[in-house]
């Protein structure tokens, strides 16, 4: 079974290599990425795009800031999940940069 330190690599590993910028977590199931290097979309309209394209959901940055205009570059992951869910959406993101 992988615990979530395992499960952070994984994804935070694929994530950097299909262009996402961040900081790996220390202590949350999640992580939050810019994709500026990616796309020029907002938060929303690349959360939009990146699951009915790539496959992967993901939740806009904007929801998580009292400013909404500060998470507009961003958006976060959720890597508590099935090991096989993870491994799909690794797959998936593998192939984001030829998809942008």
């Amino acid at each position: 079974m992988m615990d979530y330190r395992a499960r952070r690599d994984v994804l935070c590993g694929a994530l950097v290599e299909a262009g996402f910028t961040l900081t790996p977590p220390e202590g949350a199931y999640y992580v939050l990425t810019g994709f500026s290097d990616l796309s020029d979309k907002d938060d929303v309209a690349f959360a939009r795009w990146l699951a009915s394209d790539v496959g992967v959901a993901t939740v806009p940055g904007s929801s998580f800031y009292k400013n909404a205009g500060d998470g507009r570059a961003l958006v976060r992951f959720a890597f508590c999940k099935k090991r096989e869910t993870l491994e799909a959406a690794v797959e998936r993101l593998a192939s984001l940069r030829a998809a942008v």
